[in-house]
């Protein structure tokens, strides 16, 4: 009944306030988040083929040979060491993996249109969303470059959004707190 009570609104208000930056400088500097996402991205795969290798080089008993472990792990290497030299590969690739995911996802939401949903409003609602993406993924697939950066501008614009409606959720959270019972309070 009281579970607002036990939130804490400050770390709700300080996410909200940093959502909100990081999707402002976003949309103010696409290329330099797509830039941002490409070293990250470069980063997780070396830590991970790190982590493989380790445990190919540590590992023991039966199951699939350690070899086997090291070599993913190396091959990932090598990935990473590949994204660092061309990022434009690594930009490229996500692009075309975007609209592929677009474009098979949109064929699924279109089947499910036209087998599952019987509420006409609803499926012609679905259909319309599933052919934009469908659409969508096919420049995707053939514009990456450019397609990443409207990607960029989308989750900006999506981390602009979720950042003032946090903010908005960690004030009034505050001032709900303020009519929290002391008998509550005190059980805590």
């Amino acid at each position: 009944m009281y579970e607002y009570c036990d939130l804490k609104w400050g770390s709700i208000t300080a996410l909200g306030f940093l959502l909100l930056l990081i999707g402002i400088a976003a949309l103010l500097f696409p290329r330099s988040a797509i830039g941002l996402i490409v070293i990250f991205t470069a980063v997780v795969i070396l830590v991970l083929a790190g982590i493989l290798i380790a445990e190919g080089l540590f590992m023991e008993g039966g199951g699939i040979s350690k070899w086997v472990i090291g070599g993913i792990g190396a091959a990932g290497v090598l990935i990473s060491l590949f994204a660092f030299l061309y990022p434009e590969w690594v930009i490229f690739t996500a692009g075309v993996l975007i609209g592929v995911f677009l474009i098979i996802f949109g064929c699924v939401m279109m089947f499910a249109a036209a087998t599952i949903i019987f509420d006409f409003f609803v499926r012609s609602i679905v259909a319309f969303s599933s052919f934009l993406a469908i659409v969508l993924g096919v420049y995707f697939i053939f514009v990456p470059k450019s397609s990443l950066e409207i990607f960029t501008l989308a989750v900006g614009t999506f981390l602009i959004l979720f950042g003032i409606v946090r903010i908005i959720y960690g004030v009034r959270l505050r001032s709900w707190q303020k009519t929290c019972p002391s008998s509550y309070l005190e059980r805590r």
